[in-house]
């Protein structure tokens, strides 16, 4: 090779200011030439060929994918998957408000290195059905934290919250950004309802009417519970926000009413749908 390069710079002389031009495009017609293949045609017809293939690939995509937006046999269920609470929803919301699933993924794929690492030796991985009331889905491909989706249970309550407050005092080491904000932020529950009838309307969630006229209700008492276990296993935290309270009085807003709450419950369920031992399918197809 060495011996080619210097052997072919010597052949050469050297040119100063060489004038360089591109040769001038000859004109051609847009009609087919005679003899001319249809495919070499339409190379040089763009506009044409662009129109084309757009009816191409739209009709196959139309024939892919309308048949799994219409056939609800096609969607795998479980009957043990059930939709999320009226705070779960708020929760979820607020988890991707804070680009939560920009470092977390939430599937767990079907191999036994991933089960192990995020769910433990008698776990499962994530299954299609589990996912049916999810909009958008969270799947995600960036692990730069530990898959989420069987979280659920897997810490307490009160681990959610100083882990918010401050990742390293949980996770040793960790990267995370805080998130103070959430514990100091009431949460905007005035759309509540409305994604509740949305979600029924539009994506066919099965929520009862009752559930619908009861959601305030039933996303005060699962804030209340969730708080109530936070104050039990955490008697820094209690301890806090009865001093708040105290030296607040009047303007004090209760725990309960935080958005950290909201972001617990949705964490708190997250891959709880399904037992580790037996899986209740409705539907296989």
């Amino acid at each position: 090779m060495c011996i080619n390069v210097v052997a072919t710079v010597r052949s050469g002389s050297f040119q100063k200011n060489v004038p360089a031009e591109a040769p001038a495009l000859a004109k051609t017609s847009k009609k087919r030439k005679e003899g001319e293949g249809l495919h070499l045609w339409l190379e040089r017809t763009p506009v044409l060929l662009t129109v084309l293939s757009f009816i191409a690939v739209a009709i196959g995509g139309f024939v892919e994918i309308v048949p799994t937006l219409t056939i609800k046999e096609n969607v795998p269920t479980i009957a043990a998957v059930k939709p999320y609470s009226p705070l779960e929803l708020e929760g979820r919301d607020l988890y991707i408000r804070e680009g939560c699933n920009a470092c977390h993924s939430q599937m767990i794929r079907p191999f036994r290195d991933e089960i192990v690492r995020f769910n433990g030796k008698n776990g499962q991985y994530s299954k299609a059905g589990e996912f049916v009331y999810d909009r958008p889905f969270l799947w995600g491909s960036k692990r730069t934290g530990p898959d989420l989706h069987r979280e659920g249970g897997k810490n307490p309550s009160s681990w959610h919250y100083k882990h918010m407050l401050n990742p390293r005092v949980t996770s040793a080491g960790s990267i995370m950004p805080r998130y103070p904000w959430l514990i100091a932020r009431d949460l905007d529950r005035s759309q509540m309802v409305d994604k509740i009838k949305f979600m029924k309307n539009v994506y066919d969630v099965p929520y009862s009417q009752a559930q619908i006229d009861s959601a305030d209700s039933w996303a005060d008492n699962q804030a209340i519970f969730i708080v109530k276990q936070i104050y039990s296993e955490a008697a820094d935290v209690k301890k806090a926000y009865e001093e708040r309270k105290a030296q607040e009085g009047a303007s004090f807003t209760p725990l309960e009413k935080k958005e950290i709450v909201a972001l617990i419950a949705y964490l708190q369920r997250l891959g709880t749908d399904i037992k580790t031992t037996e899986i209740k399918t409705a539907s296989t197809n």
